[in-house]
């Protein structure tokens, strides 16, 4: 599968659409209708080690309970920050750890730095950051993973620890790989990595909620650019940043996604099992329990996340004073970062008309406005992601091997609820876009798919 991913789009979304992502996804209809597959299973994987993640249970690679342990802020002050914290958070933004004694070190530092001054600002912040990057470390060694694979997608993470404005994207592990395990995977974070951040956020919001007021300086930051300062407004975006995290992340634990010997390289031409010219979902998609929802409420806290965290960052961005970090990352124009964020919190709680560009395959290059909810992804979760694809019919010369020829070939056009009226989605689809890009009001376009150069 392809995209792009952002912690702002909510992972849904691009589910709903994901009849593109598949390599030659396509379409047609007239065959009847596959039975509705039985319920899913009692299956739990929720937020936490059992009925809630309130604690993180044995370690598998490096241990934070020392560092958990360390106090929180009660009355954070700059006269008391840390150069050298400083300078490390600085460094661990621009060369993440490479080995787990690198991040061992990383953390005993940190936990080192805030047990001698827990109010200083700096230093809880970077020990919420190790914390975070440890957990995500965890969570894939007990999913099977070596240490050196995980710390290859680390660094998104450590980007969190400077407030940096742009954050490079990680490579996931593929489902491809004989070996992946969805459920391995999400059991990892849901003991691990969950909890980790629900604990940085808390120590994030002990220095929010003792900071004095907006207006007080946190820590001083000397840049290329000059100097800036951290404010409260800093240390509340974080939060609200790491908030949008556990809503992906529990978005990701919500459905089964293990593939089994699914092979998904093979040419959809071979796939049609029954000779009647059309691709059904069980014809191109892994079998059953594939794409099942865990008996859980992931979905739903995630929307209650998505909606807080983007409050969280709002406030901030009201509140930040001219010379913070926070306004260094909007480059000084508090106005646009603010239209952007209030229309993406639109776009997560209510309809609003979003606009649709696409280009490539045989509809040339075109946009529409369509009503779209996305909140129904989390509000009213489908129960089978098979749900919302197609039935494909072969598309001779298209870069898709095969198209939806229009509404009728999806079982649930308005695709979970999404879009309440489908039809010029579904007729952009049939088409074999390449290109598809979304956007509201001053928010976006943000790149659903982008195979042009495929």
């Amino acid at each position: 599968m392809y995209g792009h991913r952002t912690w702002l789009i909510p992972c849904a979304i691009v589910i709903t659409l994901a009849v593109c992502w598949l390599p030659g996804c396509g379409g047609g209809g007239g065959a009847a209708p596959p039975p509705p597959p039985p319920p899913p299973p009692p299956v739990e994987i929720g937020p936490g080690p059992g009925p809630a993640a309130s604690a993180i249970p044995a370690e598998p690679a490096v241990s934070t309970v020392a560092a958990r342990a360390v106090p929180f802020a009660s009355a954070p002050s700059m006269a008391v920050a840390s150069a050298e914290a400083v300078a490390r958070i600085d460094a661990l933004a621009d060369r993440p750890p490479a080995t787990q004694a690198e991040l061992e070190a990383v953390l005993s530092d940190f936990t080192r730095w805030a047990s001698a001054q827990p109010n200083d600002p700096l230093s809880q912040a970077g020990l919420a950051a190790a914390i975070v990057i440890c957990g995500a470390h965890n969570a894939g060694i007990s999913a099977g993973y070596t240490p050196s694979q995980v710390l290859s997608l680390l660094e998104p993470v450590t980007q969190i620890a400077s407030l940096r404005a742009t954050m490079r994207s990680a490579a996931f592990p593929s489902p491809g790989e004989p070996d992946f395990s969805s459920a391995n995977l999400q059991i990892g974070v849901r003991k691990f990595l969950l909890p980790a951040l629900v604990h940085a956020r808390l120590r994030l919001d002990a220095v929010v909620s003792t900071a004095g007021g907006s207006s007080v300086r946190l820590a001083e930051l000397p840049s290329r650019r000059g100097t800036h300062y951290a404010y409260r407004a800093d240390f509340r975006a974080l939060s609200g940043v790491l908030r949008g995290a556990q809503a992906i992340l529990l978005q990701l634990c919500a459905y089964q996604f293990n593939p089994g010997t699914w092979d998904w390289t093979a040419a959809l031409a071979g796939r049609d099992v029954n000779h009647d010219g059309l691709l059904q979902t069980s014809e191109y998609l892994p079998p059953d329990p594939f794409g099942w929802r865990h008996n859980s409420s992931n979905m739903a806290l995630s929307g209650t996340h998505i909606t807080g965290a983007l409050q969280s960052l709002i406030d901030a961005v009201r509140e930040a004073p001219a010379d913070s970090l926070l306004m260094q990352v909007c480059a000084g124009d508090r106005t646009t970062a603010l239209a952007k964020l209030t229309d993406l919190q639109a776009m997560a709680s209510g309809e609003v008309q979003a606009r649709i560009e696409h280009e490539g395959g045989s509809g040339g290059a075109g946009s529409f406005t369509t009503p779209m909810r996305l909140k129904q992804l989390w509000e009213a979760p489908t129960d089978d992601l098979k749900d919302l694809f197609p039935t494909l019919a072969p598309a001779s010369g298209s870069y898709w091997e095969a198209l939806p020829r229009g509404a009728s070939d999806f079982p649930r056009p308005q695709l979970g609820g999404v879009f309440a009226q489908p039809a010029p989605v579904m007729e952009m689809l049939a088409k074999g876009p390449t290109y598809i890009a979304m956007s509201y009001g001053s928010f976006g376009p943000i790149t659903v798919i982008d195979r042009r150069g495929q």
